[in-house]
């Protein structure tokens, strides 16, 4: 099963996510992030950063959990390439991501990616199988 495919949008970048399971809906929607960030081949699994995010539901959890990991990126120039989902319910999740700070030596940046969108945001079920579905603002 591929992780993710990505689809056009509007001035922006649509990524359709796939897992067995809502967690692994939630794991390569992460990974699809930091796929279209940087070259992942690079990143080496040297840190680990635990995060905690709580939401009104499945839909707002996989905005925040984006957001924050896009944050961590910006602010703090961590590159993630691995993900564990620790717990996942409707409305909160925690998880640990694994990475390691962006080296420019080693790193560079393949799109811009400026936020996680609300806009056509979703987190199904479908014949057994879980898919997602988030914009990025590039």
């Amino acid at each position: 099963m591929k992780k993710y495919e990505i689809f056009d949008h509007t001035a922006d970048m649509g990524v359709r996510v796939f897992g067995r399971t809502v967690e692994e809906v939630f794991v390569n929607a992460a990974y699809a992030l930091f796929d279209q960030w940087t070259d992942l081949r690079k990143v080496r699994k040297q840190i680990s950063q635990e995060i905690s995010i709580r939401g009104s539901d499945r839909e707002d959890l996989l905005i925040r959990w984006l957001g924050e990991l896009l944050f961590l990126g910006e602010s703090r120039g961590f590159l993630f390439k691995e993900f564990t989902i620790r717990r996942l319910d409707s409305t909160s999740l925690r998880a640990i991501a694994r990475g390691e700070i962006f080296d420019p030596s080693r790193h560079s940046f393949k799109t811009e990616i400026k936020a996680v969108t609300y806009h056509q945001v979703e987190v199904k079920e479908v014949d057994g199988k879980w898919e997602g579905r988030v914009i990025f603002d590039i």
